[in-house]
């Protein structure tokens, strides 16, 4: 019998024979069909509380929402610093509006509110002084004029192409080099 659910108003039903004392346990139980350890649990809980049934739980865990001002604060921090992790969000509330809200929450409060916090978060890691540190050595090994970005590199391509194709100079070989995104030389 075990994981059923098991009504208070039975409970409170096995206690009043138990009271009565023209019954053995042993009958109480055959009558009700539940365990010896939940007569002892109910018993336990009315004399602690007067009452058979458990406390309700509400109110655990965090909220999973914020208030319409809160939201409408997240909002505006993040239009004005757009830089912020999510964890300094949470600071924030948790500092100024005594608000612990966790990071999902504050995540799911920036998706209502139509937020990419992709973006946001791209740029928040990309301001960190570490992450530009180790990008400028990883950088530094390559000479400056091999740096290009991709709409450069087309046009190198475009133009050494063209150039070619007026001198008359080019071949299947050649072509084939800029097929496969090689520079001239």
């Amino acid at each position: 019998m075990p994981n059923r659910r098991i009504s208070d108003d039975l409970k409170e039903a096995a206690l009043r024979l138990e009271d009565r004392g023209r019954d053995t346990t042993k009958q109480i139980l055959k009558i009700v069909q539940f365990s010896k350890s939940t007569l002892v649990r109910a018993r336990r809980r009315k004399l602690l509380t007067g009452r058979v049934a458990k406390a309700v739980a509400h109110g655990r865990g965090r909220p999973r929402t914020l208030a319409e001002q809160d939201a409408d604060y997240l909002v505006r921090l993040a239009k004005h610093k757009p830089t912020t992790f999510l964890d300094e969000y949470h600071e924030r509330l948790d500092r100024y509006r005594f608000l612990p809200a966790s990071l999902a929450t504050i995540h799911q409060t920036f998706i209502r509110a139509r937020m990419s916090l992709k973006q946001v978060q791209k740029m928040a890691s990309e301001r960190s002084p570490l992450n530009r540190a180790n990008y400028s050595r990883r950088i530094s090994i390559y000479p400056p004029d091999s740096l290009l970005t991709k709409s450069q590199k087309m046009t190198v391509l475009m133009l050494a192409s063209s150039a070619d194709q007026r001198s008359g100079l080019v071949s299947s070989a050649h072509s084939h080099s800029f097929a496969n995104g090689a520079l001239p030389e």
